[in-house]
């Protein structure tokens, strides 16, 4: 693979358009006309590793990687992408299997910018990419069915167990998310809440911030489009813009070739708008061991969100924790004050975790 690793070009809202066109219009009429898409990442699997990806395939650290398949409403042709990560000269080896669930527009790589601290504390990583994400396939940034995540994310779990058990290896599971992929690990806590043993949540999707909250009129024009083949097209803005008071938090992640840049698409937005409204119903289902973080001046996911979840779930008060963190944004594991502070408490959960937990 390439080691030069371009950046989205100027041209990029030009690019963007085309793209809106292409995948608004032309492809819903392919697809009636049973025309196959040619590359099922539109290009995505094409784009080089990361600088920090690139470091954790190399000596000391072990990577692998995987592209499993991932049949989905009679769609044979779906995979999901994951690699995992694992440092062998690290102090003490732990039998502990941390998986990363990223957020919204993001991929599972760029945790690699950040999780040196959990490696070197004997972890094993597995990021995976959503559907529709990274080097998963799937129009980018699409998908019309929330159920579609969380059966992603028991497809991978099952396939590390999977791979676990050819080497008679048990270890522990716990899940941490990232902003929807908090959302994805408090949905998937209480649908399968036998398959793990854990979970940290960062700057769950439980509420929208009112900066960040789309219009009444957006959401009707969105109902709308999708009973037509047109519910993959971009609508409103979302969350872009609102991730960091850092400027440069905010440009690194428009410009890294791998993220989604558009704005959210009709389909993706209403589909997160029914599993907002079915996770705040069934808070209290929750069960499981879990530390949240939240960032007080999130403008994106509304920090009281994780403040109800807390209060709500029927965990144990001696097995649930929760951090809030003044001045900090919704970009967490990379805030220009608090990120190494969120960092810390996040492995040190973890590895009080690792003690206290039986198999």
């Amino acid at each position: 693979m390439s080691e030069v690793r371009g950046k989205k070009s100027s041209w990029y809202p030009l690019q963007n358009m085309s793209n809106t066109l292409s995948h608004g219009f032309v492809e819903p009429v392919l697809k009636v006309l049973k025309t196959p898409v040619q590359d099922l990442t539109y290009g995505r699997d094409s784009i080089p590793v990361t600088p920090s990806e690139r470091v954790l395939r190399s000596d000391p650290y072990v990577q692998s990687e995987f592209r499993i398949p991932f049949p989905y409403n009679s769609n044979g042709n779906k995979f999901i992408y994951y690699q995992t990560w694992f440092l062998p000269t690290a102090n003490l080896i732990r039998d502990v299997d941390v998986f990363y669930i990223h957020g919204l527009n993001d991929y599972g790589g760029r945790f690699a910018e950040v999780c040196k601290p959990f490696l070197e504390q004997g972890f094993r990583v597995i990021a995976l990419d959503l559907p529709g994400f990274g080097r998963s396939s799937g129009l980018h940034a699409y998908f019309s069915d929330f159920k579609e995540l969380t059966d992603a994310v028991h497809l991978v779990i099952n396939h590390v167990k999977e791979q676990n058990a050819l080497v008679n290896k048990r270890r522990k599971t716990i899940l941490i998310g990232e902003s929807l992929g908090g959302m994805i690990v408090l949905t998937y806590a209480i649908k399968h809440p036998e398959t793990f043993d854990a979970f940290n949540v960062l700057a769950p999707l439980i509420y929208v911030s009112s900066e960040s909250q789309p219009g009444k009129a957006a959401e009707i024009i969105a109902k709308v489009l999708i009973k037509t083949p047109l519910g993959r097209l971009p609508l409103v803005a979302a969350h872009r813009g609102k991730l960091s008071s850092d400027p440069e938090v905010e440009k690194e992640f428009q410009e890294d070739p791998m993220t989604y840049s558009g704005n959210l698409r009709c389909s993706t937005g209403l589909a997160l708008r029914r599993n907002i409204i079915w996770l705040g119903q069934n808070l209290g289902e929750i069960k499981k061991p879990f530390l949240a973080q939240h960032g007080i001046n999130d403008r994106a996911t509304d920090c009281n969100g994780t403040k109800d979840m807390y209060k709500q779930a029927s965990t144990p008060e001696d097995w649930k924790s929760i951090i809030l963190y003044e001045g900090c944004e919704h970009a967490m594991l990379r805030d220009p004050v608090a990120a190494d502070k969120i960092i810390k408490d996040s492995v040190e959960w973890l590895i009080s975790m690792d003690e206290k937990l039986d198999f």
